[in-house]
């Protein structure tokens, strides 16, 4: 089936999630490794028919958009990207993404994949501000987000446990005139 491309840029591409996707997510969203990574779960485990329930309520959902990151290169679905909770009267959004692929990890699909994003958010959307929050042990993250000119707005101390200890929750911002401008 020919895969609908929302925006395309160098090697990867935003496309429209289909129900077929879902059981790539439940393969990927049951590893604990990856878990460890996501704010809103952690050690959880999904079933099939689960992840199908949520394809159809967040397909549904106008609050939120949802793609999946596919790589030309390999010809094949890669990761999730979101905009979600979307505040249309005051034109934010928090961004979502998560990395199951580990074959493709740190190969720039992730910081090509935010930049199209937010290119979604702020020409498309109209949105002003794209907000995000991830673990502080994820330093990658950290360096990408950087990179694509998020600023540290403030952390939640001690907000998530894993491994027997404490991590804080660390919130970044962009705006759409620093995203636009560069």
């Amino acid at each position: 089936m020919e895969r609908i491309k929302v925006l395309t840029w160098k090697k990867i591409s935003l496309i429209v999630p289909e129900k077929e996707d879902t059981k790539l997510w439940y393969t990927w969203v049951n590893d604990i490794e990856t878990q460890s990574y996501l704010g809103s779960m952690y050690w959880e485990i999904i079933s099939l028919e689960e992840e199908e329930k949520y394809y159809e309520e967040i397909t549904k959902d106008t609050k939120t958009k949802l793609f999946c990151i596919y790589t030309e290169e390999f010809n094949k679905v890669i990761w999730n990207i979101s905009l979600m909770w979307i505040d249309y009267k005051n034109r934010k959004a928090e961004l979502w993404i998560a990395i199951f692929d580990k074959e493709q990890q740190d190969k720039w699909y992730g910081t090509e994949s935010i930049k199209l994003m937010l290119k979604y958010a702020f020409e498309v959307l109209w949105l002003n501000k794209v907000l995000l929050r991830f673990i502080e042990f994820n330093k990658k993250a950290q360096a990408v987000y950087k990179k694509i000119w998020f600023k540290e707005v403030g952390r939640l101390k001690e907000d998530k446990y894993r491994w027997t200890k404490y991590y804080d929750t660390i919130l970044m911002e962009i705006f759409s005139k620093d995203f636009l401008s560069k």
